[in-house]
Order: C-alpha cells, then structure tokens, then sequence
C-alpha cells in the first residue's frame, strides 16, 4: 500500500510519503520559501528489518549516543543543501586551497579529488538520476572558504518546472490536523 501524509509546525512542512515494498520518503519544507530542507529514506532489508533514515538531502542529527567507537571530526563529511535553483554539497572540513581539489563529472557523478592525493568522494545527484538525466560538468560550479568545499550544480530547466508541479501538489495535501497549510500560494 501506498499514502502521502502531511504535517506542519513552526516554519517547516514535513511530508511523509509510504511506497510499496517498505520504503518510506520524508521530506521537510521550509513553508515560506517552499525549499526542501530534508529528504531521507527509510527501507526495509530482505528479512524484513527496517533501516535507518538515509539522508539524500540535509544532513542527519547529530547523534547522542556514546558508543565505544565513533567518527574522527577531522573526517570530511558531505551533506547536500539544495535551493531552488541548484543541487548544493558542503564538504568539511576540508583544509587545502581551492587551487588543490580538482572536481569532473564522471559516469553522473561529481567528482572530488585533490592534487595531494588525501580527499576522493563521488557525489550522485539521485534527482538527476530518477529523471534520467546526465550530468554535464558546464553546470558543476565550486568555491573554498573557512575550510568548507562548496559544490553547485544547476538545475535544468525541466526539473525546475517539475519541481514548482511537485510543490503545488503538496500544497494539496491536507495536514494531520485539521486546518489550511499556510505559504501555499500559488508562485
């Protein structure tokens, strides 16, 4: 079975989506720009076990458990922040000048490497994927500041329009409680 459900707090509209075969999608809005703040993932493994949330967009809570082991902070971490007009990434930290990473599109991925051989991350732009589309490296643009790559991919004009279609139908879907989702004006 398959459903859309629809909530709203503060600032923020989050809309949570179930799919066949035990995937589930969450996304958060900000409702006053209608900009996706988060999308995440669940599924359920073979055996039946769900997962925990992956995140496609924005980045996870930071976790409060005390487990034995844990991630260095010096490991470079990257997290998609999109707006409305490009596929965003920071990558941090990431300490070198910009004159030391060298970024290229390969099979539809972005990618990251540095000239002294310490830093390799693909990046798949899986909005770019579901709609079939290749990445072209004219689109990637990058800057280095405060030891933060920032990466930009724009997006192409019909996945613009699809994503202003997308927006317009969220804004459809009635909340949990009961009551008008506010900053859904027609753009």
């Amino acid at each position: 079975s398959s459903g859309i459900n629809a909530e709203y707090g503060g600032s923020i509209r989050k809309v949570h989506y179930e799919f066949g075969n035990d995937i589930e999608m969450a996304e958060d809005y900000d409702m006053k720009t209608g900009e996706l703040l988060i999308r995440k993932w669940k599924k359920s493994s073979k055996i039946g076990k769900k997962s925990d949330w992956e995140y496609e967009v924005g980045a996870p809570p930071i976790s409060q458990k005390s487990d034995l082991l844990w991630e260095s902070s010096s490991t470079p971490k990257a997290f998609r922040q999109d707006n409305k007009s490009h596929y965003t990434w920071r990558v941090q930290p990431l300490p070198w000048p910009m004159s030391n990473y060298k970024i290229s599109v390969e099979e539809n991925n972005i990618i990251i490497r540095t000239e002294n051989k310490k830093y390799y991350k693909k990046l798949r732009v899986e909005d770019m994927d579901r709609y079939q589309l290749p990445l072209l490296a004219r689109h990637v643009n990058c800057a280095h500041a405060n030891c933060t790559l920032m990466i930009s991919y724009e997006k192409p004009p019909n996945v613009l329009q699809l994503e202003q279609e997308i927006y317009s139908e969220l804004c459809k879907v009635k909340p949990i409680q009961d009551g008008e989702m506010e900053g859904c004006k027609q753009q």
